[in-house]
């Protein structure tokens, strides 16, 4: 395979040239080249002596950036392990193609970072040239793949130096036992007498291995030399401070894994410190015996920060859904994604009805796929939802609406159903139990949403009433329909079908354009969940939308036409309040 130098040689001529100008002395690594990859010395004057640097050339230049290390060790702005410079912030997202080079690195962004660890910049300065990242610790190390400890918000008060740690892992795969294999959930942070200090109540069935360790907090972070020795550095400036773990590690058997965290002050965000984590996997590779220590294999293993503050910093707007609930009717192609949508929003709690089980020929557009074949939708929505998105709290009702069942009042469940939720979602495409929704939304005073689509999935509807706010109802919105001041969606007028072991036709229709109307219809929903509350998602200006997704049978990007749902003089229900 050609080198890059080969595939681009002005390129190659260019970065030379710029070299060249800058006036350093500079090298080519021969050997390296060699061997197929461009590394360059280049000597720049510092005070009295000279900044050695190394840039390693990626196969993909010029399309990404040299990496440049030093000898010399920085305080900021420098991997703590490689001591590669970071010259461009954001993973080099700044990097421009067939423009910057290493001369224009070492020139335009390398004196900023001798400024900032020099420390004669002022802090005006300073905050002018850095990106505003932390720059931890924990975010340089080489970790286990496949392994995570999961951390709450919460760390261990400062007063207590160390304790025990309950863990519940993942079973280990098949074929690595001779493996680092350290994932799941620090269900509980004790002290030494195994006294809850904080405790983590968020339940992960997959997460089902008990097993016990250890934690240490440490005055500042850790010191590591090398990728390569980095989890054994780690280890040395703990084994002695953790008599506990020596005990149990000389009793130990060969192929076990004793789990150890380490709590610590870093930079966990730009030019601010707070507690941050890591974890040791400590294996038993041979026993103890008299008077010789075990022998162990160390790996670092990363921590994942779990708690409803840091899930929900990458939404801090979604904020206010933690205390909300809705009811949502119908988990078909539309109800069953607009469930996943709002779990992974954050609500805190679903009330899922339909009566229906989930056949294969329903994924095409349901949200979940075969190993859910054959469960009632609620089960399998409630089981999904309970594994992947704990903090959300769901519950199936099994529910065939209109259908007389002298056991149950239908009735009496949906209202008691809705009655205990912030919103009403109707997703059924049923008119006659829109109907029934509506009136009962209107009835408790809930708000109401209704998403439809039309066949062959071409076009939709979304829709949203809040009481004492939107003039209009959804019978005036019917009424809109049929004098066409609201326009109908695109209808590919497709034929229903009957697929085998149904006894009732369906629509034909795929989820990649059907969920384009879920989408939005959960924006409305989560808006309106929203309302009233500081910083939490911005409300919509319209009422109803209407969506084309194809027209005269070629698919276009979804085209809304929306609308304030005003009361109706010719409506039964808002006509005597107009």
């Amino acid at each position: 395979m050609e080198a890059w130098w080969d595939r681009y040689p002005a390129e190659f001529s260019k970065e030379k040239a710029a070299l060249e100008g800058l006036g350093y002395a500079w090298s080519i690594d021969a050997a390296a080249m060699e061997a197929g990859q461009l590394v360059v010395h280049v000597d720049v004057p510092l005070g009295d002596g000279m900044l050695a640097l190394t840039a390693s050339y990626p196969d993909t230049y010029p399309y990404f950036a040299p990496m440049v290390t030093t000898g010399c060790q920085f305080q900021r702005h420098q991997h703590p392990l490689g001591r590669n410079l970071c010259l461009l912030a954001r993973e080099g997202e700044e990097w421009r193609p067939g423009h910057d080079s290493l001369a224009m690195l070492i020139e335009e962004q390398l004196p900023a970072i001798l400024v900032v660890n020099g420390g004669s910049a002022t802090p005006e300065a300073v905050a002018q040239t850095e990106d505003h990242v932390g720059e931890p610790l924990s975010s340089f190390l080489p970790y286990a793949l496949e392994s995570a400890v999961i951390v709450p918000d919460e760390t261990p008060p400062a007063e207590v130096s160390a304790g025990r740690l309950s863990l519940l892992l993942r079973a280990t795969p098949p074929g690595w036992a001779d493996r680092c294999f350290v994932n799941g959930v620090a269900a509980s942070i004790n002290d030494m007498h195994n006294k809850p200090l904080v405790t983590f109540g968020v339940k992960i069935p997959s997460f089902a291995v008990r097993s016990n360790g250890f934690w240490l907090r440490l005055e500042k972070r850790p010191e590591v030399s090398s990728p390569e020795t980095a989890a054994s550095d780690v280890f040395r400036q703990v084994e002695g401070k953790l008599p506990e773990l020596g005990k149990m590690l000389s009793s130990a058997k060969r192929g076990d894994v004793a789990v150890v965290g380490l709590v610590y002050p870093d930079e966990v965000s730009w030019r601010h410190s707070a507690d941050d984590w890591i974890f040791l996997s400590v294996r038993v590779t041979r026993e103890a015996k008299r008077s010789r220590s075990a022998d162990v294999h160390v790996d670092l293993v990363r921590a994942d920060w779990g708690g409803e503050q840091a899930w929900l910093r990458r939404a801090p707007f979604l904020t206010p859904m933690r205390d909300k609930a809705a009811l949502i009717v119908g988990l078909g192609s539309l109800g069953s994604p607009a469930c996943l949508q709002l779990a992974s929003a954050g609500i805190g709690r679903l009330e899922l009805v339909d009566c229906d089980n989930l056949q294969v020929g329903n994924t095409v557009r349901w949200a979940l796929g075969w190993q859910y074949a054959g469960l009632q939708k609620t089960t399998a929505l409630a089981s999904h939802i309970f594994n992947e998105y704990p903090y959300t709290a769901v519950h199936g009702c099994n529910l065939r609406i209109g259908f007389p069942d002298h056991r149950v009042s239908e009735y009496a469940v949906l209202r008691q159903l809705a009655m205990g939720v912030d919103i009403i979602v109707d997703a059924a495409a049923n008119h006659r139990v829109s109907h029934f929704l509506a009136d009962l939304a209107r009835e408790l005073g809930k708000p109401y949403v209704w998403l439809t689509t039309t066949h062959g999935a071409a076009g939709g509807i979304v829709g949203r009433i809040r009481p004492d706010t939107t003039k209009g109802c959804w019978h005036c919105f019917l009424r809109g329909l049929d004098d066409k001041t609201i326009r109908v969606p695109a209808d590919a007028g497709t034929e229903e079908i009957q697929p085998g072991g149904c006894s009732q036709p369906t629509f034909i229709g795929a989820g990649i354009d059907s969920e384009a109307i879920v989408n939005l219809a959960v924006r409305l929903t989560v808006a309106t969940l929203c309302t009233g509350t500081n910083g939490g998602y911005p409300d919509f200006l319209w009422d109803v939308a209407i969506a084309d997704i194809y027209k005269e049978g070629i698919p276009v990007a979804p085209e809304w036409a929306t609308y304030v749902l005003a009361a109706r003089q010719d409506c039964l229900s808002c006509g005597t309040r107009i």
